[in-house]
């Protein structure tokens, strides 16, 4: 018999990824603690990115990920390195950004 908060407290540790609302913008994203070395929180668009996209989110100084699908289909996000992994492998995507709000409906 398996203990519930064993299997949840395991699966809050684990690196899958998981698709949520943004708390602060309510846009879909995938938040996963990327790497295993590293252990960086990462929160990124749910929606995957072309070559052009991603080119212009590196410009932008945003970071990308590639998004990872086991056999058994669990999601894990992983540093994107450009240089030896090609873009058509596995599903690119990037940090999220919530829109520009106005000031005085932040205020408000």
């Amino acid at each position: 018999m398996t203990n519930p908060g064993i299997t949840a407290k395991i699966a809050a540790a684990a690196d899958h990824a998981v698709e949520r609302a943004c708390p602060r913008c309510g846009a879909s994203v995938l938040t996963a603690w990327a790497g295993r070395t590293a252990a960086v929180h990462v929160i990124a668009d749910s929606e995957p990115i072309d070559l052009a996209a991603e080119i212009q989110a590196r410009l932008e100084g945003r970071l990308t990920w590639r998004l990872i699908t086991s056999t058994l289909g669990v999601r894990r996000i992983v540093w994107r390195d450009p240089l030896t992994v090609p873009h058509t492998a596995h599903p690119v995507v990037r940090d999220h950004r919530c829109p520009p709000q106005p000031v005085q409906e932040a205020l408000l």
